[in-house]
């Protein structure tokens, strides 16, 4: 299944105190015991995200949506992938969200994983991280920040 990273449809999951919290039944790739989650935005740190994990252990992920920040993101998902996130047809628009890594030692260097996004069903709530079917078109480690020249 192809899907376009772009601005959210009419089924907007939009988090605030009540409306923030979400499942991924298989948890993060590395972290599979991790599957409650919960999505913090605060607007001053936007475009960036948290993915907070809620099981136990606190972790916490900084994401962002790659929407006009990467141009020409398509994902081709599996269709096993497709079914647990009871995405169907053309009319699915999920939340996409790409793990940020920010160097602590080179604060001003961020990449994103392009290659493995998160992508959160809007309706249902349940999430999956997925290895692209296309994974060898984008990096893992794609350069969104550079300011160590």
């Amino acid at each position: 299944m192809l899907l376009e990273a772009e601005i959210a449809g009419r089924e907007e999951f939009i988090p605030d105190l009540t409306n923030n919290k979400f499942f991924m039944p298989t948890g993060l790739i590395g972290l599979p015991d991790f599957k409650k989650f919960e999505l913090i935005v605060d607007p001053e740190s936007l475009p960036f995200v948290i993915l907070r994990c809620i099981d136990g252990d606190t972790v916490q992920i900084p994401a962002i949506e790659p929407v006009g920040l990467v141009q020409d993101y398509v994902l081709d998902i599996s269709d096993e992938d497709s079914e647990i996130l009871g995405l169907k047809g053309s009319d699915s628009t999920p939340l996409i969200l790409n793990v940020a890594t920010i160097k602590s030692f080179e604060p001003q260097k961020v990449t994103l994983n392009l290659a493995a996004p998160v992508i959160i069903n809007r309706q249902t709530r349940v999430g999956k991280q997925v290895i692209l079917v296309n994974y060898l078109k984008y990096s893992t480690s794609h350069v969104l920040i550079d300011e160590t020249e």
